[in-house]
């Protein structure tokens, strides 16, 4: 938690304009307001205070739910928000559990200092934000859409739902506006031989809406996991959030007999059969009609060579590293961002460009390992192996009987810690090793 008081006396006040209010960029205006800065937040969308529809994908059910992990808490908790409200737009993970061949695989995950990861309401979480941000005198520019950035002289070009047009003049421009950020495209229009790559993972993905999760048996301290015996066709996720519904994203091919295109309701409704727990008679018609209905999402991975531009402008979240969510850590490394953001803005005493230059140096680092991991993840997810239960009790007991040699389960360390990703990547690569020498010996 950084030291607000103790920073204030040293702090030259800079006007700093948030492209985007969504998550990251919320909590990047507490933090930067928090630290005597001027902060406004410039949001397409309304006011989620005042309407929250705009934030809810109703045609594709796109992020109802989300997972926190212990980072995501340890950067909420950094901006002085209380656990008590935080946990309030969530419910306590204390569980995975994936279904193969039928039957269910229950891990029960360990919790460590009393924090459990959190399965949230996306909307509550945002709203809970937002407060803050107002607590914090954050200023909203609501109903506006960034369309021209003079990145060099600060100035940002708005448009409203009117087309009525407004400029806004920053210090620093900070962009959290996602995946396809108009902030990154300026910089990729100004920074020579900015290198930036935008690929899109070969599987796609649709949002199911189960309005009562007990309907489809599930427990709210539990991840599920289906998938894992479809040889690599697909992986699903479901989590009950605080209001009882649960959402199960489905990640399919875009073509083939069983695809996103899937629209023959037999050929569905053997495929939830196959792959899903038994579903009451209503409930699978239910799902299949949502199927069939639903657009379907891309999962994009964007890779950027820096995530700034001078002491002018900065990356966050998904505009510098959107990922593939199959690690579950794009939006908990979007908060993460924020407080890293903050702490260098201390230790350089508040100077704008050895700040932005240490964060590029730093986060991109993590970013790269956290992506390849997504992956590297899906795999795992899509392709049953036999061994990989054996492998985790292997791993946990083994680690607590050499701890000082043999390392520690990568699932606790990412669940329950705010361990570099860097680190969580060279430890998947050692316990590669360690367990390929156990199993021979």
């Amino acid at each position: 938690m950084y030291q607000q008081a103790n920073y204030l006396g040293r702090l030259k006040v800079e006007k700093i304009i948030i492209v985007g209010g969504g998550l990251s960029g919320s909590l990047a205006a507490i933090y930067l307001s928090r630290l005597g800065h001027e902060v406004h937040v410039i949001e397409k969308r309304a006011d989620p205070l005042q309407n929250i529809s705009d934030y809810i994908d109703k045609e594709s059910s796109r992020a109802i739910g989300v997972s926190m992990t212990i980072r995501g808490i340890n950067a909420v908790l950094g901006a002085e928000i209380p656990y008590s409200e935080l946990l309030a737009c969530g419910l306590p993970i204390y569980n995975m559990s994936f279904f193969i061949k039928g039957k269910f695989k229950a891990r029960k995950l360990q919790p460590i200092n009393n924090l459990s990861p959190l399965s949230l309401n996306r909307s509550a979480f945002q709203k809970l934000l937002n407060t803050y941000a107002e607590i914090n005198n954050v200023r909203y520019h609501y109903n506006q859409r960034c369309i021209d950035i003079n990145i060099d002289h600060g100035v940002i070009t708005t448009k409203s739902n009117n087309d009525t047009f407004q400029t806004h003049k920053a210090d620093v421009i900070i962009g959290a506006d996602g995946a396809r950020s108009k902030v990154r495209e300026v910089m990729q229009n100004t920074i020579r031989r900015f290198e930036f790559h935008q690929t899109f993972f070969k599987h796609g993905y649709k949002t199911l809406v189960i309005p009562d999760a007990t309907e489809f048996n599930l427990k709210r301290d539990t991840l599920y996991f289906f998938g894992m015996d479809s040889k690599g066709l697909f992986a699903g996720r479901a989590a009950t959030i605080p209001d009882g519904s649960a959402s199960i994203a489905l990640c399919l091919p875009y073509k083939g007999k069983l695809s996103l295109q899937m629209n023959d309701k037999a050929i569905i409704s053997q495929f939830f059969c196959r792959y899903l727990p038994k579903l009451s008679n209503q409930l699978k018609k239910d799902l299949i009609s949502q199927f069939i209905d639903k657009p379907s999402n891309d999962l994009i991975n964007v890779t950027s060579n820096t995530f700034h531009y001078k002491n002018k402008a900065l990356l966050i979240g998904d505009s510098a590293h959107a990922t593939a969510p199959f690690l579950g850590q794009g939006m908990n490394m979007a908060l993460e961002d924020v407080q890293v953001l903050a702490n260098l803005l201390q230790q350089h005493h508040n100077d704008f460009e050895s700040t932005l230059a240490k964060f590029s140096l730093v986060r991109k680092k993590e970013a790269d390992a956290m992506q390849h991991m997504a992956i590297v993840n899906y795999e795992v997810l899509s392709k049953s192996n036999p061994l990989f239960f054996m492998r985790v009790k292997y791993n946990r007991l083994m680690h607590n009987k050499l701890p000082t040699i043999y390392p520690p389960d990568l699932a606790d360390k990412l669940y329950f810690s705010s361990m570099a990703y860097s680190k969580l990547r060279t430890l998947q690569q050692k316990q590669n090793v360690w367990y390929k020498l156990g199993r021979v010996s």
